[in-house]
């Protein structure tokens, strides 16, 4: 028998025999609110039903609430799933009323309610932004659904959205091979079923295959998170045509992430072509006006505009991230806050010193607003932009860029053409304390301390106290020989510059035998990788060592080193030695 057919006989006898029928007929209302259809009129027809279910629910526990709380929880999750335009917090309400219906609860059919109702809130809020609070009920969804034992496929499913939702809150949070770990239980949940079960939760694998990939183009592979698109790309497409509430936004992702993938696997044109034909999907959702579709276009921005940089069309990327920063300002700080950093690196590298100011003024309080909320994203952001903001005040833009990594200064603590200004110093300060606390927590956050300290200790130098520059490059060098003990070949360079600095502060400070040792210790890491070490970045070092030698009385020495600046720039083809130490 048909449902329609079934809730038309189950009507009058309802309402003949309201506690014999009544609950019967209040089942069959909420499966009827179950059934996805792309019809016309589907949407409808089921908020219908589940609002027929909860008022008739209402009626029967008002009599008898002993007998019928369980059928009113569920009917009041019914209702707050159904596809309607009702806001938010009416949802979140009837959740946490059905929810307070069968919490102590201990049988079967209650603990279903339950597990279901805490896995429909966490979305809910989730989706608010709650991210938190969210996880916490998405995890007492999946405990829930762990003790009722085996599951059928639609309680399967119902399990495979809360872990959906914890995987999402996990990404919120910075924690990507945790959100990687729940999605692939997802997704598999959903292969585990029979090939109609399957087409019957298309949107639960589609969705699931997107959020994996999506993080793996984070922590990789790609090529898998590739796979996973390719292989979901026919139910994306169903879903787009049939449930296009649902499949035309997921479709744009779902292309966005592809794009990435082509970027990571050396494709970067086809990655840029693909990233504009999601953009220009998601602006038709704008122009159509979907929910969340402004906020979908400004990420899709960012995206397009990071591929861009990427590809050398610095140009258009400026373009795409300004316009998803203006999108950005009113819906998704989170995109906001990503696209600022990206049109700061851009302009770091035109030149363009007043734009980066502009920049990071709306980046700091920006981070600064967030970072007590969620520490784990926000506060290496602020960290970030603390440090850029105090870079700026003591680095020289690539356009007028001296030309080491090191002091440009000689040794006696001469300045390079910028010092740090108040703000710029007050601001390395605070990301330094930052970076301390971060890397404290999570050792993968020394090589941020690292940064922040080197350039801290510069801005102090500049400020007059070669003293407190030196501790702070002791420390940085300190960060540096852990990092370079890891990975010698990504911070080779990086241990080799704070050295350089670190002997500049020590002959400022006339100790000047220990500075020669820093100086000998800085060349040998540098020669000691003469393919990926440009020659050229032995030069300020050896003429550091050269005049130091020199201020001590050790002329042959200092002769030997000269000698080597020579041959070293007749190499690379450059004469910056200025005066021989001889000649001091």
């Amino acid at each position: 028998m048909s449902l329609v057919v079934r809730i038309a006989l189950l009507r009058p006898l309802a309402r003949l025999g309201p506690h014999r029928w009544g609950p019967r007929l209040a089942e069959a209302l909420v499966t009827r609110s179950h059934q996805v259809s792309g019809l016309p009129g589907s949407t409808v027809r089921r908020t219908a039903a589940a609002k027929e279910a909860v008022a008739l629910c209402r009626r029967l526990a008002a009599e008898r609430p002993d007998q019928h709380r369980v059928a009113l929880a569920r009917a009041l999750v019914a209702r707050a799933a159904a596809p309607d335009t009702a806001p938010a917090s009416e949802a979140i309400d009837q959740l946490h009323e059905a929810i307070g219906y069968v919490e102590d609860a201990e049988d079967r059919c209650a603990l279903v309610v339950l597990a279901t109702a805490r896995g429909l809130l966490a979305l809910n809020l989730h989706q608010g932004g709650e991210v938190r609070e969210a996880l916490t009920l998405a995890l007492r969804a999946r405990a829930t659904w762990d003790v009722c034992g085996p599951l059928r496929p639609l309680e399967r499913m119902r399990l495979a959205r809360a872990l959906l939702v914890i995987g999402g809150c996990h990404e919120a949070l910075g924690r990507s091979d945790e959100a990687n770990t729940v999605r692939r239980q997802a997704w598999e949940l959903h292969r585990a079923l029979s090939a109609y079960r399957r087409s019957q939760w298309i949107t639960v694998g589609a969705t699931a295959a997107t959020d994996l990939a999506q993080g793996l183009t984070v922590t990789g592979p790609a090529r898998e998170a590739l796979d996973l698109i390719e292989e979901s790309r026919a139910d994306v497409e169903v879903l787009s045509r049939f449930q296009p509430r649902q499949g035309r936004p997921l479709l744009a992702r779902a292309m966005l992430i592809e794009a990435e993938c082509r970027a990571q696997l050396d494709d970067p044109d086809r990655a840029v072509r693909l990233a504009e034909q999601a953009v220009d999907r998601q602006r038709a959702m704008v122009a159509a006006e979907t929910p969340g579709s402004v906020a979908a276009l400004a990420h899709g921005l960012l995206v397009l505009g990071n591929l861009a940089a990427r590809a050398g069309r610095e140009g258009e990327a400026v373009a795409h991230l300004t316009e998803a920063t203006t999108l950005a300002r009113n819906c998704h700080d989170d995109v906001l806050a990503r696209a600022l950093f990206e049109l700061v690196d851009l302009r770091v590298a035109a030149g363009d010193r007043a734009a980066v100011e502009e920049l990071l003024a709306e980046a700091v309080p920006l981070c600064r607003e967030h970072a007590g909320r969620f520490p784990e994203v926000w506060r290496s952001r602020l960290a970030r932009a603390l440090l850029m903001r105090c870079g700026l005040t003591v680095f020289a833009l690539p356009a007028t860029a001296v030309p080491s990594g090191s002091d440009a200064a000689a040794p006696d603590g001469t300045s390079p053409v910028y010092g740090p200004d108040g703000d710029g110093l007050a601001a390395g300060r605070e990301a330094v304390e930052l970076a301390r606390s971060l890397a404290g927590a999570d050792p993968a956050y020394r090589e941020l301390l690292g940064r922040c300290l080197f350039t801290l200790a510069r801005a102090v130098h500049l400020a007059g106290d070669p003293r407190e520059s030196g501790d702070l490059l002791r420390e940085c060098v300190a960060v540096r020989r852990e990092l370079f003990s890891a990975d010698p070949v990504e911070f080779r360079l990086r241990l080799a510059e704070a050295l350089c600095d670190l002997g500049n502060r020590t002959h400022a400070l006339d100790r000047l035998d220990e500075a020669v040792g820093i100086y000998r210790e800085c060349l040998d890491l540098l020669r000691a990788d003469p393919e990926r070490i440009d020659q050229a970045e032995l030069l300020t070092p050896l003429r550091n060592l050269g005049r130091t030698l020199w201020r001590l009385d050790r002329k042959d020495e200092a002769a030997r080193v000269w000698d080597e600046i020579v041959a070293v720039e007749e190499l690379v083809g450059t004469s910056r030695s200025g005066p021989s130490p001889r000649r001091e």
